[in-house]
């Protein structure tokens, strides 16, 4: 077994399959939408992954109205409404993110602030509902970046960026540029804005084949979090994360 220790000072999650499975109520509603208007919905997922509804929106269903995101909004909305009972939490997510809300250095005592975000291309309302319903015993992050707060969706980073200098502002991190980051991501287009900012990136091999993750550039690559744990976590360090057993390219 070979364990790798990485020590950054944050992390950067998405959150569609890095940390909730969504999967088969992201499909069956696309699936749905593609039968209505005639799209075929294999080309349809093929690019809809890790990308913002809008843009998937845009590309395939031109002729549907998404002025003020509403299109958007409604079909997120069915999701998170009508298929909630098919989102199931990625393997270990809940107490990866717990931990990293931990001092280890003062058992039993949290951080004084979060040093974890969520980079998501989905919008609020979905996003926070994961949170409400799925990720109850979690407290959402204070940065919580979703594909209206930024300009350019992933492969761009530039929601990550936000995430970034947002955490940096808020501990002081001076030297933004050399803050050391680590980005978790299940898709290539994450994994590919995660090297656009310098991040490390981890893939989540839960909706892509390693071998995708691998190509997009990902550092690492585990099955989910289950194999990645926090060792050192406090106001005044880095945090120390193992990685356990990474997949091989």
């Amino acid at each position: 077994m070979t364990n790798i220790i990485l020590e950054v000072d944050l992390c950067l999650f998405d959150l569609d399959g890095t940390i909730v499975n969504t999967t088969i109520a992201a499909e069956t509603a696309w699936t749905a939408l593609c039968r209505e208007h005639g799209v075929d919905p294999v080309e349809l997922l093929k690019f809809s992954h890790g990308v913002r509804s809008g843009e998937v929106l845009k590309k395939f269903f031109p002729q549907i109205d998404n002025t003020d995101n509403k299109a958007t909004i409604a079909l997120e909305m069915t999701l998170s409404e009508k298929y909630v009972d098919t989102v199931r939490l990625v393997e270990g997510a809940k107490n990866l993110l717990l931990s990293l809300d931990k001092d280890t250095k003062h058992p039993g005592q949290t951080l004084k602030r979060s040093k974890w975000a969520i980079v998501t291309s989905g919008s609020a309302n979905i996003t926070h509902s994961w949170f409400n319903n799925v990720l109850k015993d979690v407290e959402k992050p204070e940065v919580f970046i979703t594909a209206f707060d930024v300009k350019h969706g992933k492969p761009d980073p530039e929601g990550y960026t936000i995430a970034r200098n947002k955490l940096c502002e808020i501990w002081q991190y001076e030297d933004v540029l050399n803050c050391k980051t680590v980005v978790f991501e299940d898709a290539p287009a994450g994994i590919q804005a995660g090297k656009a900012l310098g991040a490390k990136t981890i893939g989540i091999a839960t909706t892509f084949p390693k071998k995708k993750l691998f190509e997009a550039g990902a550092d690492y690559v585990v099955q989910d979090l289950t194999y990645v744990t926090v060792i050192e976590n406090s106001n005044n360090g880095n945090i120390v994360l193992q990685i356990k057993d990474p997949l091989k390219p």
